[in-house]
């Protein structure tokens, strides 16, 4: 808009009474002067209250987005809000024509409650106003209310290796960052970590609880410390039992049953493909124990992918929560105030299945050597099918799934996994970098985090 337009107006006046002082006639000047004086007042009055309506809408935006970032920030204190709430509304009232003369941010409950007033320069509206008009907006933020429990399942497979796995342990930091918070009441924040390549690494501590003890000894049946079994040449191996687990297979192969009930599968890894470094981490609010988990992580290996997805079912699972430390237990399904929330990231090669604990003779390029599988497919079909299967069980159970598709492999059953396991199309990201990887992981982190602006 032209920078003059406002002034239209005043000059139409200007022109107007203009004709009038030209006009000699006595009657005429009379009328003029009688109008001039009211005319002007109403203009000016008008000019003054759209300025100020102007100023205000734009201070109302100032102060929520102050609120904002202040009912982001983990300040407890009314100081604390203001820390960071000044800073922001003053950046965004620069070049304004309206002074702030106050503003306030308080806590009360989960609400950051907000309120500032400013003085407006006014020409003839200060005439009734004794001076400036002033102006004055409120906001109210609520604060996340909800307990949060997220799982991040990693894939840390060999084509991560290189920059790829040094920009997920960027973003999956970042995410950490903005997920778990300082303040832990009245409402927690937790993150648990599923590294995944081949299978997924439990560690000693729970390994024996989720797939069953073992004998010493070599057996040709799973169940020993070492189990020998022939490969699709005919030849016989034979592999030692690692703290890595495989799929389960059964009634509750796609369920989140307690192990306890159902074990998992055991897995006898070849020694080209072993078993992952990297084991699970429970929920936990401790961000920097986290980020040090996320540092250490590898990249090597094949991938077990849907056995990823299942431990990120699980580790949110209430049924698996037995297993923790009292502080990593997740909370029953269908809480008032609870979000269970699974991310599952990964570039797509779903490769590696199992039978009898030992990588399937039906798995795809990319599963290690041929001669390192077993002679029988997997009983419970491919990767796809059953990460596919998990995740439309677990968003039954009241799970939020986001997938993230790494620069995804050019398979159209990788594409569907990534499309079909999210919880819809919203909660989908495809980043082809590793700097949108970071800003995917960051997006989430936000839309976990999510703050309702209510007034």
């Amino acid at each position: 808009m032209s920078p003059h337009k406002g002034l239209a107006p005043l000059r139409r006046i200007v022109n107007f009474l203009g004709r009038f002082a030209g006009n000699r006639r006595g009657a005429i000047a009379v009328q003029a002067a009688l109008c001039a004086g009211p005319i002007l007042v109403m203009t000016f009055g008008a000019l003054d209250i759209a300025n100020a309506s102007q100023e205000k809408t734009r201070l109302q935006d100032a102060l929520d987005a102050a609120a904002l970032a202040a009912a982001r920030s983990p300040a407890t204190t009314d100081a604390g809000l203001a820390a960071v709430g000044d800073p922001t509304l003053a950046a965004d009232m620069t070049g304004s024509k309206a002074t702030v003369t106050s503003k306030s941010f308080h806590l009360d409950g989960s609400k950051v409650m907000a309120s500032a007033t400013a003085k407006v320069p006014a020409l003839i509206a200060g005439i009734w106003s004794q001076g400036d008009m002033t102006i004055g907006v409120k906001a109210e933020v609520v604060r996340a209310s909800n307990d949060v429990e997220v799982a991040l399942v990693l894939d840390t497979t060999g084509s991560m290796a290189g920059t790829r796995i040094d920009d997920l342990k960027t973003a999956a930091k970042d995410l950490i960052d903005i997920v778990v918070k300082t303040n832990q009441t009245p409402f927690y924040t937790k993150v648990a970590l599923v590294p995944y390549s081949m299978a997924v690494n439990v560690g000693s501590t729970y390994a024996t609880q989720v797939r069953g003890s073992y004998t010493a000894g070599t057996c040709t049946t799973p169940g020993c410390a070492s189990f020998k079994f022939t490969n699709p040449s005919g030849n016989f191996k034979t592999f030692a039992i690692s703290n890595c687990v495989s799929e389960r297979t059964g009634a509750d192969a796609f369920t989140d049953a307690a192990p306890s009930a159902a074990p998992l599968g055991r897995n006898y890894p070849a020694s080209g493909n072993p078993c992952i470094a990297s084991t699970i981490v429970p929920l936990s609010s401790d961000r920097d124990f986290l980020k040090g988990k996320v540092d250490a992580l590898s990249a090597s290996g094949s991938t077990g992918g849907h056995i990823g997805v299942a431990w990120g079912w699980y580790m949110v699972s209430p049924r698996f929560g037995y297993l923790w430390p009292s502080a990593s237990q997740p909370a029953a399904y269908g809480g008032e105030h609870l979000l269970k929330v699974v991310v599952l990231m990964t570039d797509g090669e779903y490769n590696s299945t199992y039978c009898k604990g030992v990588i399937s003779q039906d798995s795809t390029s990319g599963s290690g050597s041929s001669s390192d599988h077993i002679n029988c497919d997997a009983p419970n079909g491919s990767a796809f099918t059953q990460s596919q299967t998990l995740c439309t069980n677990m968003k039954a159970a009241g799970v939020i799934v986001y997938t993230v598709g790494f620069d995804v492999v050019n398979d159209q059953r990788a594409k569907d996994l990534v499309n079909g396991c999210a919880t819809d199309a919203q909660h989908v990201y495809l980043p082809s970098t590793g700097v949108a990887l970071q800003d995917a992981f960051r997006a989430i982190g936000r839309d976990i985090d999510s703050l309702r602006l209510s007034k």
